[in-house]
């Protein structure tokens, strides 16, 4: 049956503001739990954008998973740009310093590390782009199996490199918890059995919620693009891919509001990593379907590279200014209007 325009907009609406609640919901109990457990912040990092970008992987899996090839891609490629664009942007001004985000030699080598796994887990995504059925790599291969055997290895590299960015995270929470005297290791006596086991419970309750939120805010925001005349690629890059980033812009500006601008930073690239892997290079392990919008292989593909090898330089040159916050938000802005417009 044909819903309304009004009714999808308000299923849209609603499905949003239930998957980012549940989003936080499930990222507030991860957090509890990895308190419990004595975790260090770098592996927290992890994890919370794990949680943060729920409704980006998942959003992506289902639209690809549905035969919307280019929905999904978008939402991820346009989350990725939206992450640094706006919400590395946003990190600038909120943050407590006047002169944006500083880093110290030791916060710039931390970073710069995970910079450097998002950075190949983006140009591994780019290559598997141009190698989907319909691009023009493809094409001139002229030899499918060829294709598509070298698409499966690139993909495998990719969810390698997400991999060793987990390893990474783990590596350091090892190395972090070494340097901790002895006292600061114990866990809590107010965290009982009971509490924990709560913890887990509600997490994979909101995890569930947040789940079923997101399949239908992807359903119902192709339905309202539809109904709008919109692109299907531009309703992937720009509507569902600014609403499945909220919760993400929500946990990084209360980062940066904390003077924890450089776990802010560290969040954006993970959750641009996590994004990549989860939401492009895993589903194309078992779905795949010819690319129809070649703009995500010239324009929207290199963009969100080159904004990742951008927050990269910036950090390090051990700073991000508020100058570079506004550039951001110029690129994002003409990204925009090159879009709508042209």
């Amino acid at each position: 049956m044909q819903l309304s325009l009004p009714i999808v907009l308000l299923l849209f609406v609603a499905s949003l503001l239930i998957t980012m609640s549940a989003a936080a919901w499930f990222t507030r109990r991860l957090e509890a739990v990895c308190d419990a457990l004595n975790l260090s912040p770098s592996l927290l990092s992890l994890l919370g954008a794990l949680g943060a970008n729920i409704p980006n992987y998942v959003a992506s899996i289902v639209a690809i998973a549905g035969g919307h090839l280019d929905v999904g891609l978008g939402i991820i490629i346009g989350s990725n740009i939206y992450n640094f664009a706006i919400i590395l942007s946003l990190a600038t001004f909120v943050t407590p310093r006047r002169h944006g985000i500083i880093f110290n030699f030791k916060e710039a080598q931390d970073v710069r590390v995970v910079g450097g796994y998002a950075l190949a887990i983006m140009l591994m995504t780019l290559l598997v782009i141009w190698m989907l059925p319909g691009a023009p790599l493809v094409e001139w291969l002229h030899v499918p199996l060829v294709a598509l055997g070298l698409l499966f290895f690139v993909v495998l590299v990719t969810l390698g490199l997400f991999g060793g960015l987990a390893l990474h995270a783990l590596r350091r929470d090892h190395l972090e918890r070494d340097g901790r005297y002895e006292a600061d290791a114990v866990h809590s006596d107010m965290t009982t059995k009971e509490q924990f086991v709560r913890w887990i419970g509600e997490g994979l309750l909101a995890l569930a919620i947040a789940l079923g939120g997101v399949v239908v805010m992807v359903k119902s925001g192709q339905a309202l693009t539809a109904d709008l005349h919109m692109p299907e690629v531009l309703a992937g890059l720009l509507v569902l891919a600014v609403a499945t980033s909220l919760p993400n812009t929500v946990v990084a500006y209360g980062l940066a509001r904390t003077d924890r601008e450089v776990a802010c930073v560290e969040e954006i690239f993970s959750s641009n990593g996590i994004n990549a892997a989860l939401g492009i290079a895993l589903p194309l392990l078992f779905w795949r379907d010819v690319l129809h919008d070649r703009v995500l292989l010239l324009l929207d593909g290199p963009l969100m590279v080159g904004l990742t090898l951008g927050a990269l330089l910036c950090v390090l040159r051990l700073r991000v200014s508020r100058t570079i916050g506004v550039v951001l938000l110029l690129v994002y802005a003409a990204w925009v209007v090159v879009h709508v417009f042209v």
